[in-house]
């Protein structure tokens, strides 16, 4: 991408009434990362090359939170929880194939 990595952006658009918000990014990793989980809406190119995406997406999916919260785990919680996603990965992928 020829964006410069401190003038890549993103930004998240919506109205007070509407039920959508629109994604518009031109940060890289953003970009691969919203990839994984949307479809693109519309692409921006600058001389036939991607600089910036816009994504479509529920707005009820956007969340604010007051603070960051650090797990402290005991090992025999983490081993649960390593157990239960791998067991959700392998129901996911039986799933899908």
């Amino acid at each position: 991408m020829g964006i410069p990595t401190n003038e890549q952006e993103t930004v998240v658009q919506y109205d007070r009434n509407g039920e959508t918000m629109t994604v518009y990014t031109t940060d890289s990793t953003q970009i691969t990362r919203l990839d994984k989980i949307y479809q693109r809406h519309k692409e921006h190119k600058q001389a036939g090359e991607v600089v910036a995406v816009e994504y479509v997406v529920d707005k009820k999916l956007l969340s604010y939170r007051s603070r960051r919260v650090k797990r402290t785990l005991s090992d025999e919680q983490r081993a649960e929880m390593v157990a239960r996603l791998k067991a959700g990965r392998e129901k996911a992928s039986q799933a899908g194939a």
